[in-house]
């Protein structure tokens, strides 16, 4: 562009830059422009006064370099249309909004990447094998402190402790453990650990196994003394492959088990079911749904089931439980926040029943149950011409009809429950138990229990807590008394009285539990019973 004259050129390429530069520089930087202008103005003045050049031709100079100017500011504004221009911020404005939005939006941010981390098997779950991603590993461990206190006119050398009678032989082989304590308050430390493991084999199947402590003995109790007079025992509780057929939205239309698992029939109560009894067998499950189609939607359900109670070598009578239930559960409400389940059940005990043996025989001993508690009623089916030979057999059939029905609703942030349940011995032949006893026995085959709740849905948060109180009337023959609440009453049935539960939520997963019982025999002699159990417990 500068091609002319050297001096001509200097002043035409200066009047330019000056003319040029203008738009495009800051407002700040307009005082040195100008002097740059005036420069060139006077530089071009001297120039004249010089004669070097001629006026007119330095003010053709200046007008050709504005006229250029003017011409390429017009063609750079109309390349900038609709371009955002962006104003200059200082760094230290910077720091501060980074630092803003770091703290407003890193705890957001970071829980959507660590929830995303988790659907998606970020890092190291998603390098496991797929088996170990599938599997789950749980448990819970309860301390106890437990006080069992008996009335000051309780009578003695009457309950009869069949368990132990069986167990020795014979009541003279028994010794002093031929009767029940009915008078020696007992204060033990107790404790029970669990650890399961739950794998998903498929979409619908699922295998799994619980360890417990206990004593392998009892048929439902977990817990076990800490005396320090023995190890610890342990057992499988839980041992099951589980079929869960389920539609689009998760919800389980039909459900299968098999092995040893927990009660597939939900009962509310510990009145027919302890709570930590597990069943042996199979059990299938068929539900109906009355809603959207989704996995919590009211539904009606039938449940069937066989649980094999002892099998018995060289002989067709094993012990059974036949078992059915059919019921409903039911949704309402804001939230569908109200919940209403109701079921009716038959449970069948097939060959449970003691038979006589032929004098001195031990044909029929597999009729004794295999274990037992109090209350229910017995008869010696030795049949030894020895004195000192005896074992205990049940005397009665069981064939059981039970009612229950239990309601929750929120009241604000807690939860309100009722709970009613109720059973009746169907199988109880007065005839036969007076041929089996050798006397008539008045029929006592009803039982009925119901609770009051109020408090948090859960307590595994602490300042969580839940209250419970209830009452419980359980004639003499009315369940089988080794399947019943092993802790009312010290465990059996022919008691009645009232229960109390407390639950304090301490920490994540950790709460405490108060218990108190207070029981009464029904029909036989004088037996007052209170327990009080403080139960620490946690689970993982």
């Amino acid at each position: 562009m500068c091609k002319n004259h050297p001096l001509r050129t200097l002043l035409v390429c200066l009047a330019f830059a000056a003319s040029s530069a203008t738009p495009a520089v800051a407002a700040d930087e307009r005082q040195s422009l100008e002097e740059l202008r005036n420069t060139v103005l006077n530089l071009l003045k001297a120039l004249v006064d010089q004669g070097v050049i001629s006026r007119d031709k330095a003010e053709q100079l200046v007008k050709a370099a504005q006229d250029k100017a003017a011409a390429e500011a017009a063609a750079t504004a109309k390349a900038d249309e609709g371009a955002v221009r962006v104003p200059y911020v200082p760094q230290i404005v910077k720091d501060e909004i980074a630092k803003q939005v770091t703290e407003q939006v890193k705890p957001e941010v970071t829980a959507g990447v660590v929830q995303e981390a988790k659907n998606e098997g970020w890092g190291v779950p998603g390098a496991l094998a797929d088996w170990l991603r599938h599997t789950r590993l749980s448990g819970s461990v309860t301390l106890r402190e437990e006080d069992i206190l008996f009335a000051k006119n309780n009578v003695e050398n009457f309950y009869l402790n069949y368990y132990g009678i069986n167990q020795a032989g014979g009541i003279e082989k028994a010794g002093l453990n031929a009767f029940e304590n009915v008078s020696v308050d007992r204060l033990r430390m107790r404790g029970r650990g669990r650890f399961a493991v739950d794998a998903d084999i498929t979409d619908s199947v699922t295998a799994g196994m619980r360890i417990v402590t206990g004593n392998t003995s009892d048929l439902v109790a977990e817990s076990q003394t800490l005396d320090g007079t023995s190890p610890y025992q342990f057992g499988l509780d839980e041992l099951y492959v589980r079929l869960d057929e389920r539609n689009e939205n998760r919800f389980p239309w039909l459900s299968v088990v098999g092995g040893r698992f927990l009660n597939p029939y939900g009962t509310p109560t510990d009145l027919v079911f302890h709570k930590d009894l597990t069943f042996q067998g199979a059990a299938v499950t068929g539900r109906l749904g009355l809603g959207d189609g989704s996995a919590e939607q009211s539904h009606l359900f039938i449940t069937l089931g066989a649980h094999p109670l002892q099998e018995i070598a060289l002989t067709t009578q094993d012990k059974w439980l036949f078992a059915g239930q059919v019921g409903g559960n039911f949704r309402w409400g804001e939230d569908e926040d109200q919940h209403l389940r109701v079921s009716a059940g038959y449970y069948d005990y097939a060959n449970v029943t003691g038979k006589l043996n032929p004098i001195n025989g031990t044909q029929f001993n597999y009729t004794a149950p295999v274990f037992a508690r109090q209350g229910n009623t017995y008869f010696d089916i030795s049949n030894s011409t020895d004195p000192t030979v005896n074992l205990f057999a049940l005397a009665a059939q069981f064939r059981l009809a039970n009612l229950n029905v239990s309601y929750d609703v929120p009241v604000g942030r807690y939860t309100f429950s009722i709970t009613a349940d109720a059973v009746r011995n169907f199988g109880y032949d007065a005839a036969r138990v007076a041929a089996n006893v050798g006397q008539y026995v008045r029929p006592r085959t009803s039982g009925y229990q119901g609770e009051f709740g109020f408090g948090h849905p859960s307590v595994l948060e602490p300042g969580a807590w839940r209250a419970l109180l209830g009452y419980r009337y359980l004639q003499r023959d009315a369940v089988i008394d080794a399947f019943t609440d092993s802790d009312f009453h010290f465990g059996g049935t022919d008691a009645k009285g009232y229960y109390f539960i407390g639950d304090v939520g301490l920490a994540n997963r950790l709460w405490m539990r108060l218990r108190y019982l207070s029981s009464n025999a029904i029909d036989g002699p004088t037996l007052g019973i209170d327990t009080i159990q403080l139960d620490l417990n946690t689970k993982f």
